[in-house]
């Protein structure tokens, strides 16, 4: 196991990283065994503290929750949950309240949304999430060709509510690519509001040779980060192309973190990454773990 460093430059950008969605693709495990992961992934990981939330549901399957004994499937600690609000708002309500009855932490809401709906469905959404003191995080259908307007909405309505995210999906049907995810970012960033991504980031940078996918966690935590406290001086073009990135060597994590031409001190990251909230959803913590135990040798 390998102890968290608050000094290290690389343990600021990547502790509690990542919420587990094992019961998505391309794990894609039955509920139980994702349940069962969970559970035994603080143990079994070399760097436990990537972990944020336990795991991520949809209402039919946090409502299992409320009749399992979680003890059963190896918990011995409270369940950290990330509810996707795929039932109205009276339902949540009701679930989100038996949820934490039973013991359960809700870490984050999140809904989809579509356009010129963002409003509504943060309005909806916001006393809920308020109540049990969760993120509510809003996910705009960023895939068609009136994005830019969609992605708009959806920073409208995060900025109108404290503690709403701006989430993104970068895999399937509604997944986007690296300069819309650029955007997206810097959008988030500028005005400082929590922000997600899921879909697709299981592995630190892209290599083609070992997985098919088309980013990595972490350039991606890292163009966050340098939006964050640089702004403009960090474009979304240039901030794109880190997306993509191929080249552990394109880092450099001595004192602070440096990437292309941009680089933050120390202090500089560690105000960067406490700004406001910054998670991945991850159907693995496996692969991220034996990447980075591969790429970055202590």
């Amino acid at each position: 196991m390998i102890s968290l460093d608050r000094n290290n430059p690389l343990d600021i950008l990547l502790e509690n990283l990542f919420d587990y969605a094992g019961m998505f693709p391309p794990a894609a495990l039955p509920f139980e065994d994702a349940l069962r992961e969970s559970a035994r992934l603080p143990a079994v990981l070399m760097r436990p503290w990537l972990l944020s939330s336990d795991i991520v549901l949809d209402v039919a399957h946090a409502r299992k929750l409320l009749s399992l004994d979680l003890a059963e499937f190896g918990f011995s600690r409270p369940l950290s949950l990330c509810l996707l609000a795929t039932a109205g708002a009276d339902e949540t309500s009701q679930l989100a309240d038996g949820l934490v009855a039973r013991g359960i932490r809700l870490s984050s809401i999140e809904a989809t949304s579509s356009p010129g709906s963002c409003n509504s469905t943060a309005s909806s959404l916001v006393p809920i999430a308020a109540k049990h003191s969760a993120l509510l995080a809003i996910e705009p259908l960023l895939s068609q060709q009136e994005w830019r307007t969609s992605l708009g909405e959806a920073v409208s309505a995060c900025r109108n509510s404290p503690n709403v995210a701006l989430k993104c999906r970068c895999t399937g049907p509604t997944g986007i690519g690296a300069e819309r995810l650029s955007s997206a970012l810097c959008a988030a960033a500028d005005v400082n509001i929590p922000f997600k991504v899921t879909g697709g980031f299981h592995h630190p940078i892209v290599e083609p040779g070992r997985h098919p996918y088309p980013m990595g966690f972490l350039n991606l935590t890292v163009a966050v980060m340098l939006r964050r406290a640089l702004g403009p001086a960090a474009p979304e073009g240039a901030l794109a192309s880190l997306l993509a990135n191929s080249s552990v060597a394109t880092f450099s994590l001595e004192r602070g973190v440096s990437a292309l031409s941009f680089s933050l001190p120390l202090e500089g990251l560690r105000e960067a990454r406490s700004r406001a909230h910054f998670s991945i959803g991850s159907c693995s913590l496996s692969e991220p773990d034996a990447d980075l135990a591969r790429l970055f040798p202590s």
